[in-house]
């Protein structure tokens, strides 16, 4: 229980494939270089952090673990690949384990910025 309410979800799991979860940490901002790879720039690139082969091993995954540290204190901690890794424009926070609160805030207009409903019709009827 937490503060007298019952949990109902000790875990939630989302099975997928690279192909989505590539798109889903590219949304959330990780491994954001500051130059975009080009035919020009390529032997400067050797270093880059958007490294598919690094980010996506065969067995890839990416967690969410949500801490109640008591007293209100709700902390989200990102692991991919059971590594921790920073929130992006987070990082100023405890690096791993910012307040769930500032990354709801962080990423606001992602979280309301999609109709599930829309967005995840099997069948689009024309007008």
């Amino acid at each position: 229980t937490r503060l007298g309410q019952q949990v109902t979800e000790a875990v939630t799991v989302q099975i997928g494939h690279a192909e989505t979860l590539l798109p889903l940490i590219t949304l959330l901002g990780f491994f954001k270089d500051s130059d975009a790879p080009t035919s020009t720039n390529y032997a400067t690139q050797t270093q880059r952090s958007f490294r598919t082969s690094l980010m996506l091993p065969y067995t890839a995954n990416l967690l969410l673990v949500l801490y109640d540290c008591g007293g209100g204190d709700i902390r989200l901690q990102p692991l991919l690949n059971e590594k921790p890794v920073t929130f992006p424009g987070l990082a100023d926070q405890k690096a791993s384990m910012p307040l769930y609160q500032d990354v709801k805030k962080h990423y606001r207009d992602l979280l309301q910025g999609c109709d599930f409903e829309t967005e995840c019709q099997l069948f689009k009827h024309p007008a």
